[in-house]
């Protein structure tokens, strides 16, 4: 039994020893830092307040580094093992193994520092290699925390934030990397901030919380797992995501894929067209729009207008041109970025723009049926490369969608051909005011298409 338990220790050490030296080539050739990380080397301890919080069940993915550089060149910096297989280290190591595969299995917990939410081994680095080798989740480690000084500094701030949260919740595995999130998951849950969770709350939550990261990983989304958690809450509510089959869940994830790359769960696009709003025009628009993500001009709009509302909230503001819109060509709206005949992609959301109304006179910026339609055509390459279209933006209306029946303001045949293949979630328009017709509708639907009429401003979700 003993020279079985030897064997398997010594062809463990050399699986662990290839997966590190994968990892240390290749953070090698990408110029990153390839050996583990060491806390001494930017941290000063007399600085830190100490505290001993005891045995703790960590998360294996936050002990990322040994407490002294002197231990750092054993390990790569996924923490295996580095040295040759008839080194010291490598006797150690494989010994503290078999000790793994015992009865008794390895119960002394190593020794760990805590700063910023992280875990540093200050003895007892083979113990967590051997377990992060065989793939343990969590590791249970005796730790003292490093407290450093309040400051302004990001890390810092929402490090301060995590300890209001771990006072009354007790779980280490979701830590953010945007502030106030601590607090938007408690009210996602239903809990006041003082809320002491009890262990079955605790268990669910972290239960859920380690499915949804295993499919976040497989599925290579490379976000905040706990930003991606919020950014779902923001759309389902706890309950539902907690009853969730395996199957379910990868489907939200995969229809929401855009929205969890950003760690977001929804965004607030400002849409403009054809009128200038006095209070988007004033001092006021920075408190109107504080809450938007970006802003879209659907045509018809003064350079100078579009210009003021970008240098007052510095919001990205993507546009294109209106029917009325030659001026552009002298004094394009600066600080704007014209999607005109392109395709945009912003935080992972894809944006169409076609400008121009059907042609009625000799304008730059109006189009017959067949001229649009090369337009279109010419934008194939990039609707194929993008896969798709998230949100389309035209000047003028779709054929039989909020359009009229005067030659001026008719829709064009080739935007509904366009829908159809798309099916985007939303089509911004404008053109149509809505004082042109009595009843006159701003909104239309097109299976899960919603065609807004941005006349004058329409606010949004994605």
């Amino acid at each position: 039994m003993t020279t079985n338990r030897i064997n398997e220790a010594s062809e463990q050490y050399r699986y662990a020893r290839k997966k590190a030296l994968k990892v240390f080539h290749s953070r090698r050739f990408k110029k990153l830092k390839a050996y583990l990380p060491a806390l001494d080397e930017y941290v000063d301890e007399l600085k830190c307040s100490i505290s001993d919080l005891g045995n703790i069940d960590v998360p294996t993915d936050l002990i990322v580094g040994t407490r002294t550089s002197s231990r750092q060149l054993s390990f790569a910096y996924n923490f295996m093992p580095l040295m040759e297989e008839r080194s010291e280290f490598a006797y150690k190591w494989i010994k503290v193994c078999e000790h793994h595969l015992s009865e008794t299995g390895i119960t002394e917990p190593p020794e760990a520092f805590e700063y910023l939410g992280k875990f540093y081994i200050g003895e007892g680095n083979k113990r967590v290699s051997v377990l992060k080798s065989y793939g343990a989740a969590f590791i249970t480690l005796n730790v003292r925390r490093l407290l450093p000084e309040k400051s302004d500094r990001h890390e810092i701030k929402l490090y301060y934030e995590f300890l209001d949260f771990y006072n009354h919740s007790h779980l280490y595995s979701l830590q953010f990397s945007k502030l106030g999130y601590y607090k938007r998951l408690t009210k996602y849950l239903g809990y006041d901030e003082d809320h002491e969770w009890t262990r079955h709350e605790m268990i669910v939550l972290a239960g859920f919380y380690e499915r949804l990261s295993a499919e976040l990983k497989r599925k290579k989304i490379e976000a905040n797992h706990a930003d991606c958690l919020v950014a779902l809450l923001e759309m389902y509510t706890y309950d539902f995501l907690t009853q969730m089959t395996d199957k379910q869940l990868d489907k939200v994830i995969a229809d929401n894929r855009t929205r969890l790359a950003y760690g977001k769960g929804f965004y607030t696009i400002e849409a403009i067209a054809d009128i200038e709003d006095p209070v988007l025009y004033s001092p006021s628009v920075v408190q109107v729009l504080k809450d938007v993500d970006f802003i879209i001009s659907a045509g018809d709009l003064s350079a100078d207008y579009l210009e003021y509302i970008v240098t007052l909230t510095n919001k990205p503001l993507f546009y294109v041109h209106g029917n009325h819109d030659d001026n552009y060509e002298q004094k394009p709206p600066g600080g704007c970025i014209c999607i005109d005949d392109d395709l945009v992609v912003y935080q992972g959301i894809r944006i169409l723009g076609l400008g121009g109304s059907f042609r009625y006179s000799n304008s730059k910026h109006q189009y017959t049926e067949l001229e649009m339609q090369r337009r279109i055509r010419k934008l194939f390459f990039k609707i194929k490369k993008a896969g798709g279209v998230d949100i389309v933006v035209t000047h003028a209306p779709i054929k039989g969608y909020g359009d009229l029946p005067d030659y001026a303001h008719q829709g064009f045949d080739c935007f509904l051909k366009l829908l159809k293949d798309l099916e985007p979630r939303f089509w911004f328009y404008g053109h149509v005011h809505i004082n042109y017709a009595s009843n006159l509708p701003r909104l239309h639907a097109y299976k899960n298409t919603m065609i807004v009429n941005v006349t004058d401003r329409y606010r949004a979700k994605f």
